[in-house]
């Protein structure tokens, strides 16, 4: 699995850098004589080939004992992530103009305007040359810092989602129950135990009744897990704290991120219920395993739901969305899950949503309502793969009252 979904990242990433690179010649043609040109080419094929290679390294130490060394992580696994971002970030921003320039091209030929060709096309003069060459270097300065700019100024800024909502099944007696869910924490480079400790203040000053973790506590090895415990032995709630586990969580060793956690308080549900009894009602909370696909599967509903009321009100605790289609189909009233990042790195242009994460995730964020069944995907508090969120973390609140 891991060598098909490497040859696919590689490949699309492969292209974009194509694409760019195109364009870069294009540049180096219009904004350069012969002698210049060759050799602005040359160093940028250069750049890029150390660049990719940044990235390869960057897999091979993923996979290896030395991931968490500090000189790694400052020379091949941010650099790399950073650069990553950057192409994509670019990518989606030249494929919008590209867009943009073939619409209004056909909007041209249907009013009858043709596009000049090049026998009318004035050559470039020296001071023409001279603008091509400092808007491109302005350009590509921009949106190569852009990637940077939006993650100081979005990585950290959580936003706290207060959802209210009227559920069928849930006990009228327990309306205003409050629900605290936090996803995808990714403890690592990227997540410090600092910044693991502000959330925790966070969602303490909140004042939970129960407080939720989709999974993700880690992102891909056991060193990961001492700061994350450090962390969470902070973490308060009224009633308790659950969690699940998530794919993350199984490239570091499962057992012991689930050790770490419930040695800090937090009731791990892996494949597993729990039944909370408030004022003579019952609430039955059930987790679920992360559900990758075939060995990595290690989601199991049926053993989760075994000796589950069929009457009691259900929350499961998922880290995978998709999830949700058994789930609600076997009684489920309301599904919490994470795993997207909500794109991580799409962004909005006032009404135009520019985030692939819809053409990837069936259920990308937020909330999903079906037959009076509830799904709501966290966006989460962490990064992986590239330092870079434009979409803010969240905190989640939700509160439960009786339809």
């Amino acid at each position: 699995m891991f060598a098909i979904f490497f040859i696919v990242v590689s490949s699309l990433f492969g292209l974009m850098q194509y694409r760019l690179f195109r364009l870069f010649r294009s540049w180096t043609a219009a904004a350069f004589d012969e002698l210049q040109r060759n050799k602005w080419r040359s160093r940028g094929r250069g750049v890029l080939i150390g660049l990719n290679i940044l990235v390869v390294f960057q897999f091979v130490f993923r996979m290896s004992s030395f991931y968490d060394a500090p000189l790694v992580q400052s020379l091949f696994i941010y650099p790399s992530g950073l650069f990553f971002a950057a192409v994509v970030l670019s990518f989606l921003i030249v494929s919008i103009v590209d867009v943009g320039r073939l619409l209004l091209h056909l909007s041209r030929r249907l009013a009858g305007i043709h596009p000049a060709t090049k026998e009318n096309v004035a050559p470039l003069d020296e001071g023409r040359r001279t603008f091509l060459m400092r808007s491109g270097l302005t350009t590509a300065a921009v949106m190569g810092s852009f990637p940077i700019i939006a993650s100081l100024a979005t990585a950290r800024d959580y936003q706290l989602n207060q959802i209210k909502l009227n559920v069928q099944g849930f006990p009228a007696e327990l309306n205003g129950l409050t629900l605290v869910q936090i996803s995808d924490i990714h403890s690592g480079i990227y997540m410090t135990e600092q910044n693991m400790k502000e959330i925790v203040d966070l969602v303490n000053s909140l004042h939970p009744t129960i407080v939720m973790v989709t999974g993700d506590f880690v992102d891909s090895a056991d060193s990961q897990i001492e700061p994350l415990s450090n962390a969470l032995k902070d973490l308060k709630a009224e009633l308790a704290v659950y969690g699940c586990l998530g794919n993350h969580d199984h490239f570091a060793t499962a057992e012991r991120v689930s050790e770490a956690a419930q040695d800090r308080g937090v009731i791990m549900l892996n494949n597993s219920h729990e039944k909370i009894i408030l004022d003579n009602r019952m609430i039955t909370v059930v987790g679920v395993d992360d559900a990758g696909r075939g060995a990595a599967n290690f989601a199991r509903l049926n053993k989760a739901l075994h000796g589950v009321d069929p009457e009691s009100f259900k929350i499961i605790l998922t880290h995978r969305p998709d999830v949700w289609d058994e789930s609600r189909a076997r009684g489920a009233n309301l599904t919490l899950a994470g795993h997207t990042h909500g794109g991580q790195v799409g962004f909005r242009v006032g009404p135009l949503n520019l985030n692939p994460v819809h053409l990837v995730h069936k259920y990308a964020m937020g909330l999903y309502e079906e037959g009076q069944k509830y799904l709501y995907v966290n966006v989460g508090v962490g990064m992986v793969g590239v330092p870079i969120r434009m979409v803010r973390p969240e905190i989640a609140a939700i509160t439960l009252t009786s339809a």
